[in-house]
């Protein structure tokens, strides 16, 4: 009896589409380089402003102080360095304190130059967070959603004979958060998110796309 002829394999290739290929290789190019692009990019148009801004203002004999990229840039935080140091020292607080007085008296200068201080230097003393807490917010109409951050929990000094415990929020405008409203808000209206306030500026920023799971779940 003859033996049984061999089995036949019948292997399957998977199709191979060449225009996908490289339409996902490119995307995923993109996604790794233009991040540092922009990122670079930027760091030079900043650098670029504050070097064309300090560079009237060297004195003559140190110009070639600015002839470098970057240049500026390290002079403005030597001389920002030098004065910090200065207004540390007796003379200095009497000529800070002097100035400040003077501010004091010119009714619309004083605003402005109240409000930027006051600005600046929350943000110059590392241990105090201006973002206290992120939240959700009913906000701008009923049944949808903001993120917002809590700035002032404080605030019986502005608002008051009013009732209600309210909170200062910050809402910020997408992308750009530097943009955005100030509320005053019932305390027990506000839903904590569960992710620190970096974090959910992080999706202001990218308009909701970073995301990670169970980062953000709210909690009354």
């Amino acid at each position: 009896m003859p033996p049984p002829p061999p089995a036949t394999v019948k292997v399957q290739l998977r199709h191979f589409n060449i225009l996908t290929w490289l339409r996902n290789s490119f995307l995923a190019g993109v996604a790794l380089v233009l991040p540092f692009v922009v990122t670079v990019w930027l760091i030079w148009m900043v650098v670029a402003f504050i070097d064309t801004r300090v560079e009237p203002l060297v004195p003559p004999g140190f110009e070639i102080l600015t002839r470098f990229p970057g240049g500026g840039v390290l002079l403005a935080v030597a001389a920002l360095t030098l004065v910090g140091a200065l207004a540390g020292n007796l003379v200095g607080r009497w000529i800070v304190n002097t100035a400040d007085s003077g501010i004091a008296n010119l009714p619309l200068v004083r605003t402005i130059y109240g409000g930027a201080k006051q600005v600046f230097k929350q943000v110059a003393t590392p241990e105090r967070t201006s973002f206290q807490q992120a939240v959700l917010v009913e906000f701008p109409q009923p049944g949808s959603y903001a993120i917002g951050f809590i700035t002032n929990e404080n605030t019986a000094e502005v608002v008051h004979d009013i009732g209600v415990d309210l909170v200062a929020v910050y809402v910020p405008q997408a992308p750009i958060p530097t943009s955005g409203f100030l509320l005053y808000l019932p305390r027990n209206e506000l839903r904590l998110l569960a992710i620190p306030p970096d974090e959910a500026l992080k999706r202001v920023i990218s308009l909701g796309i970073i995301r990670k799971e169970d980062d953000i779940t709210a909690s009354k």
